[in-house]
């Protein structure tokens, strides 16, 4: 039992190691190449770990023959954008102007049914609204409205709004996010400084963060009782 334990700890490690030099990628969208590799990566994992007489190298030469195959093969691609064809498809154009594009529906095996679902999602209500609808690479369906079927924006209107940025955690649930404060360069004295302004404690306070701008927003921590 031990030994099973000690093998899939270990298993678990190198998986770890391994999904993380292949990328932020290979944890969401999946190209053809990618979800191979991922498919490989499980199977040979799980051999030692329900065999106990497969020896765990046995699943540590694979695994980093793969992410070698792996990260030569995106090096490749990206030098070679030509080659990309070869280990993935291409995108595909559904709708060009409100015209459906029949040939290639049935080319690539999608019912008008999942078109409709997809334009749907989008808060579109029918084809006439939909400038394109691209089948992307990663085997989503990217849909672009037509400039009448968008929303105004503040250009739209004449508005020039004060761009904010994002939001950067500096406190989260009483702990001080050091890197986001060195990312920023305000400094933990700068922080202390804003929470003695609110005669705060970084305990006391749930949230804390900065957007681009500066604003501060803050959540204190609700009182347990």
């Amino acid at each position: 039992m031990l030994t099973i334990l000690l093998r899939t700890v270990i298993i678990y490690i190198i998986l770890i190691g391994t999904m993380r030099m292949m990328g932020k990628r290979q944890l969401g969208e999946l190209e053809v190449s990618e979800l191979v590799t991922t498919l490989l990566i499980s199977e040979i994992a799980a051999a030692p770990i329900g065999d106990p007489s497969i020896p765990v190298i046995y699943a540590v030469i694979p695994l980093v023959t793969i992410l070698t195959l792996e990260i030569t093969l995106s090096i490749i691609l990206l030098k070679c954008p030509r080659l990309k064809n070869i280990a993935s498809a291409r995108p595909s154009i559904l709708i060009r102007h409100g015209k459906i594009d029949q040939k290639e529906l049935k080319r690539i095996r999608i019912s008008i049914d999942e078109l409709i679902s997809e334009i749907r999602q989008t808060g579109l209500s029918s084809f006439a609204e939909v400038d394109y609808a691209i089948l992307e690479q990663n085997g989503k369906i990217s849909v672009i409205p037509r400039k009448s079927a968008q929303p105004p924006s503040a250009a739209n209107l004449g508005l020039h709004p004060k761009e904010s940025g994002i939001v950067h955690a500096l406190i989260e649930d009483g702990v001080i996010n050091r890197y986001n404060l060195e990312l920023l360069s305000l400094g933990e004295v700068w922080l202390r400084a804003r929470l003695a302004e609110r005669a705060l404690a970084p305990n006391e306070v749930f949230f804390l963060g900065i957007d681009d701008s500066g604003s501060l927003y803050w959540i204190e921590e609700e009182d347990e009782k």
